[in-house]
């Protein structure tokens, strides 16, 4: 601020409320400078490879300290005591902290999501109730994307505070079908048929090898189950695909897959 009141002396400004102004109108430009090359530089870090998921809590904590700042710079400049209200805020910090617990606790929340880094910017998760594709991590919340295309907010701590089912994070997912065939049909028959779909299949990965095998006998079916691996992200293609391929393999060859049933037997005694 000397330097700047210097200067201003130098080009013959000696007016105090037109210094002010002036001072004050450097400090705004400063700020809008300073927050504009952040957003610049997490724009350009993304682009080289940085988690998008970041960049919310990142500017928020960065932003909100540089307006900090000038508005400290503004009030000393027009003539407030900061130091006094540095040391207010200094003595009434318990207070404040337990006024905000809640809020602090989300802050501290997200920046321990941004270290940890348990998912990134458009993996698909599962947190207690909440399913979604992440947007981002703010300084306070966590912004998530419904698979029905829904905006969902909720506080960091609760992403901190329970298990987190990362969908995308692993490259390969393995893909559990079980269908129901007729007692009257071989099991062997019905596991062969599968094993050549997806044997002619170049989608399903050969490592590891998929498993096929009995899993149940239940009340009108035998369940059999067709375990194979597939790339993560054509996950949900392959699980339909293979739903609709092994009902039409099974038309096809005769094995049909029965709908629940029960036999009731009726006895007629003499009276």
């Amino acid at each position: 601020m000397k330097r700047i009141e210097k200067l201003l002396a130098d080009l013959g400004i000696e007016n105090d409320i037109l210094q002010n102004v002036i001072e004050i109108a450097v400090v705004i430009i400063a700020v809008i400078v300073i927050v504009t090359i952040i957003k610049l530089v997490l724009s350009f870090a993304i682009k080289k490879g940085a988690d998008e998921s970041a960049k919310p809590l990142i500017y928020s904590l960065f932003s909100y300290a540089v307006y900090i700042c000038g508005l400290l710079m503004i009030l000393h400049i027009l003539g407030v005591n900061t130091a006094g209200i540095v040391t207010v805020i200094g003595a009434a910090s318990l207070a404040i902290g337990l006024a905000l617990k809640d809020t602090l606790g989300n802050i501290a929340s997200g920046i321990l999501l941004l270290f940890l880094k348990p998912f990134g910017a458009s993996d698909y998760i599962e947190c207690g109730s909440l399913k979604g594709k992440i947007v981002g991590v703010g300084l306070f919340n966590t912004t998530l994307i419904s698979l029905d295309g829904l905006f969902v907010s909720a506080p960091n701590s609760m992403f901190w505070g329970a298990p987190i089912v990362n969908f995308s994070r692993n490259p390969i997912r393995r893909l559990d079908l079980a269908f129901g065939i007729d007692y009257a049909d071989s099991a062997e028959k019905a596991m062969a048929e599968m094993k050549q779909l997806v044997e002619a299949d170049h989608d399903v990965l050969k490592n590891p090898e998929p498993s096929f095998f009995v899993s149940s006998l239940e009340d009108s079916a035998v369940c059999v189950n067709m375990r194979v691996w597939v790339d993560t992200a054509k996950y949900w293609d392959m699980r339909c695909k293979y739903m609709k391929a092994v009902k039409e393999r099974f038309d096809e060859v005769g094995i049909s897959i029965p709908f629940p049933q029960r036999v009731v037997h009726i006895v007629k005694e003499n009276v």
